[in-house]
């Protein structure tokens, strides 16, 4: 427990620039301690290391390490399921949604990409985007503003310029109730 406490504290306390450099070192570690078991020791792990990504330069990161972006996702939307699972206010929420949806998150700017969607009171996500026929709605944007979406430091709507959606309108009053409980699993709410 000793290792894991100093793992994840040498990775939160990486400046944005050695994040960037170590991430595959980065992902090995959190694959051998557990994403689950490190969300327990450090609900707010995954906001610091977006606001970390963000504040240096994500794109560049993501595109010198295209693999790294697909593993960093996995490991994210891993969390994210299992993070819901333990939080009352995301498992109501999730119950509640009338309809399971589709979301695409694609970067402009880097190869980053991944995918969430809501189906029997759950959600689940990995790296990558699901086939156009699939996608009810996607948000794209540079790499920087998709992890401001991320941890909720970005006005969702339609008049926010830096964030393009895709979809019908109708679809944001599904999806955005969902990226708030998102947002809130993130900062270890």
């Amino acid at each position: 427990m000793a290792d894991m406490k100093t793992s994840i504290q040498e990775i939160q306390g990486m400046s944005g620039g050695d994040l960037g450099r170590r991430m595959p070192e980065v992902i090995e570690d959190l694959r051998k301690v557990g994403i689950k078991k490190v969300l327990r020791q450090s609900p707010d792990f995954f906001g610091r290391v977006l606001k970390k990504l963000r504040e240096t330069d994500a794109a560049g990161i993501f595109t010198a390490s295209p693999q790294s972006g697909d593993e960093f996702m996995d490991l994210f939307w891993e969390g994210m399921a299992s993070r819901a699972t333990e939080s009352p206010e995301m498992i109501s929420l999730l119950q509640k949604v009338e309809r399971e949806f589709h979301v695409n998150i694609e970067a402009s700017d880097s190869p980053l990409a991944s995918h969430f969607f809501v189906q029997g009171g759950k959600i689940k996500g990995a790296h990558g985007l699901l086939p156009f026929k699939d996608e009810d709605f996607r948000f794209m944007g540079p790499t920087g503003t998709l992890c401001e979406l991320l941890t909720g430091d970005l006005h969702l709507g339609f008049s926010n310029v830096n964030l393009q959606t895709a979809g019908h309108s109708g679809w944001m009053r599904r999806v955005a109730p969902v990226i708030r409980g998102i947002n809130r699993l993130v900062k270890g709410e």
